[in-house]
Formats: C-alpha cells, sequence, structure tokens
C-alpha cells in the first residue's frame, strides 16, 4: 500500500493490503491468500462458502456529485463574479473531500464526478477573475463610478 495505513484489527501495525472482499485495510497476519486474492477473517469464511461478496465499485460518493453540482452552478453565477468564484472554491473544496475518501475506501464511485467539478470550477474562477478585472477597468475608465446603468 501507498500510504501508512492502520490495519482494521491492529490499529497499531500498519496494513500491507486491503482485503478482496471488503476491501478493508489489513496486516500481514490478518490476510490470507485464497483463489489468488487477499482474504481477512471474515470474507476469507464467505470466500470459502461460497457466498457472494460485496461488490468493489458499487457506492456512489455523494460528495462528487455536490462537487460536480456546485461547479457547475458556480459557472451560472458569474453574473457576479466573487459569489461564483466563492462557490467553485467551495467546490474545489468538496472535490478534495471526495478525493479523500476514494483514497479510503475503494468501493466509491464517482472519480470522473470529481474530476469533471476540479475542472470546471477552477475554469470558474479563472473567468470570475477576469469578469471581475474587466469590471474594474470599465468602472476605471468610466471615471471610477459605481456601474452605469443606461
Amino acid at each position: 500500500m501507498s500510504e501508512a495505513v492502520a490495519c482494521q484489527t491492529h490499529p497499531t501495525v500498519a496494513a500491507v493490503d486491503r482485503c478482496a472482499g471488503c476491501a478493508e485495510p489489513f496486516c500481514g497476519n490478518c490476510l490470507v491468500e485464497l483463489y489468488g486474492q487477499h482474504y481477512c477473517g471474515s470474507c476469507k469464511v464467505m470466500a470459502l462458502k461460497g457466498q457472494p461478496m460485496p461488490e468493489i465499485g458499487n457506492v456512489s460518493c455523494k460528495e462528487a456529485t455536490t462537487a460536480l453540482t456546485m461547479s457547475i452552478i458556480s459557472l451560472f453565477l458569474l453574473f457576479c463574479p466573487i459569489v461564483g468564484a466563492i462557490l467553485a472554491g467551495s467546490s474545489l473544496a468538496q472535490a478534495h473531500k471526495a478525493s479523500l475518501l476514494f483514497n479510503a475506501d475503494p468501493r466509491l464511485t464517482g472519480k470522473e464526478r470529481m474530476r469533471a467539478a476540479r475542472i470546471i470550477a477552477i475554469i470558474a474562477i479563472i473567468l470570475a477573475v477576469i469578469i471581475f478585472i474587466v469590471d474594474k477597468a470599465m468602472q476605471v475608465q468610466d471615471g471610477g463610478g459605481g456601474r452605469r446603468h443606461r
């Protein structure tokens, strides 16, 4: 494993792999190899009995969906660039939270939504900055007053 994750059974021992059945991290003493896969004690029993295992990759990550929704809405709020940028920033924070959840639980799906949310939010922030700068430049050009309404 790339990160120092603790064993589910022994919190003071580093995990060496995840169980093929439940995807939880376990140390070498807790895992057994069966049918070319590593299983914890509970999942090993189910594998030997031929019972169905919990499927990996079947749990939708709601944080990724929320991040994508927020980033799309931030594009529509660019008429007020500060509000759009704030929502886009919140979307990036939500996408980061989803990223941490994906690293912790391989059963989660929705990495594409998380990536799309990041891209859209970054574009929204860049557009918000450009709109803000152009708006301020137009105000300076108009004599420093507020927005002109005709």
